[in-house]
């Protein structure tokens, strides 16, 4: 299929993509697709919903939904500094080294200005989420050196799972186009904080 055509995206350097939502079944009829189950939490929660509706104060909902907005933290590393650090690229985290001379006393890091070449690779990333559909909202300095944020607005929580999975590639991919490798690892280096990579909800 040439890039020319429609529906193909003409920066794709492998052709096209086609995506069928599915929902896997075995041929005993268990579910094999773990989101299945968004249905039977529904009807559950009503019934709850009906039980207790003096309690819970809500005598009107027919429907109940999980939302979610996973908050994706992650460093980017010059790759020159990465690919001179064999654990780094082995496992994605320190393995060996000393801590640094001053710890996490870098408070203009936190919430500071973003640094020009990370600020390009944030706009860009976000840019290749919106073709997407992913919609992005949060961006900033967190609180460890190279340390970033970056926050969805919250959605239906089948989609946003879908959603995080595909922000993580997108900004690994992404990363490299500006000399950059993006690591994922909530801990990736001793000794310096960090929080947790992936909070699923606030």
């Amino acid at each position: 299929m040439g890039s020319d055509e429609p529906g193909v995206h003409p920066g794709e350097p492998n052709g096209a993509l086609l995506c069928i939502p599915t929902a896997f079944v075995s041929w005993t009829g268990e579910a094999l697709d773990h989101k299945i189950p968004a249905a039977a939490l529904d009807g559950r929660a009503v019934e709850v919903r009906d039980a207790r509706s003096e309690a819970l104060g809500n005598r009107g909902a027919t429907r109940v939904f999980t939302t979610v907005g996973p908050e994706q933290e992650y460093f980017l590393i010059d790759e020159q500094y990465y690919f001179e650090r064999p654990d780094l690229v082995t496992t994605g985290r320190t393995l060996f080294g000393a801590k640094p001379p001053k710890g996490h006393e870098l408070d203009d890091h936190y919430f500071g200005s973003i640094p020009e070449r990370v600020l390009a690779c944030m706009l860009d990333t976000e840019k290749e989420l919106a073709k997407l559909g992913i919609p992005i909202k949060t961006r900033h300095n967190e609180v460890a050196p190279a340390q970033y944020e970056v926050a969805p607005i919250f959605e239906n929580s089948n989609v946003g799972a879908d959603h995080q999975q595909l922000t993580m590639q997108i900004m690994q991919n992404v990363a490299r186009r500006y000399g950059l490798v993006c690591l994922l690892h909530e801990k990736p280096f001793a000794g310096v904080k960090a929080a947790a990579s992936t909070t699923t909800g606030r």
